[in-house]
């Protein structure tokens, strides 16, 4: 009954985006033209700006997510399903084995692109997990990142990452960053560094682009 009620929750909260995506005026900049809509990616943003790579990355053909497979995972899954993205349920942790095995089979072997907060679902803010480090690696799919900004918002303070949701009429600019190889030989964990450095630029960028618009 609880998941029941938490889908019917998903299906409102996709019509209400659906609502706002249609007045939004989005601005995409970077590095997007090198992206082929025909290949598979691991895009990667932060989850407080989980909407950002929603409205940038249309032109990828096959698309999946990742939600957890609680019952507040729903609310994700749902809007994500409807708008036709594959839904794998689980943790984007590197020790969760089976969704990262699902995930990289998707990705390597049936061409979907999967996009997904980098520091979620449960945080800590804007810390990189190697979970998709580690999938773009075995998969040798390139990892693109994506910074996202809203020059009018909702920002839910409750919630562990203070989620962000742009208000009807917002500018919004999402920055593309350039698709990167992640080696072999490098360990997941320590490329998180170097990877949470480029999206914070992306971000920061993207904040200073919305101010220009405002």
């Amino acid at each position: 009954m609880k998941n029941t009620k938490y889908r019917v929750y998903g299906n409102i909260l996709y019509y209400l985006l659906k609502i706002i995506f249609l007045t939004l005026d989005v601005r995409i900049m970077g590095a997007e033209k090198e992206i082929d809509g025909n290949k598979s990616y691991v895009c990667g943003m932060w989850h407080n700006k989980l909407l950002s790579i929603l409205l940038c990355l249309k032109v990828l053909k096959k698309r999946a997510g990742l939600a957890s497979p609680s019952k507040d995972g729903e609310l994700i899954a749902v809007p994500l399903e409807k708008m036709g993205y594959k839904m794998v349920r689980g943790s984007s942790d590197k020790e969760s084995v089976k969704s990262l095995v699902q995930i990289i089979k998707l990705i390597k072997n049936e061409g979907y692109s999967l996009g997904t907060p980098l520091d979620g679902p449960k945080g800590p803010v804007y810390e990189v997990k190697p979970g998709m480090i580690y999938a773009a690696q075995k998969s040798g799919k390139q990892l693109v990142l994506v910074g996202g900004a809203y020059s009018k918002k909702w920002v839910f303070s409750k919630t562990w990452d203070k989620f962000q949701l742009p208000k009807p009429f917002s500018k919004v600019v999402c920055i593309v960053g350039k698709p990167i190889d992640v080696p072999n030989d490098v360990d997941p964990k320590e490329y998180s560094k170097f990877v949470k450095e480029k999206l914070m630029e992306l971000d920061n960028q993207a904040e200073q682009e919305i101010l220009k618009l405002k």
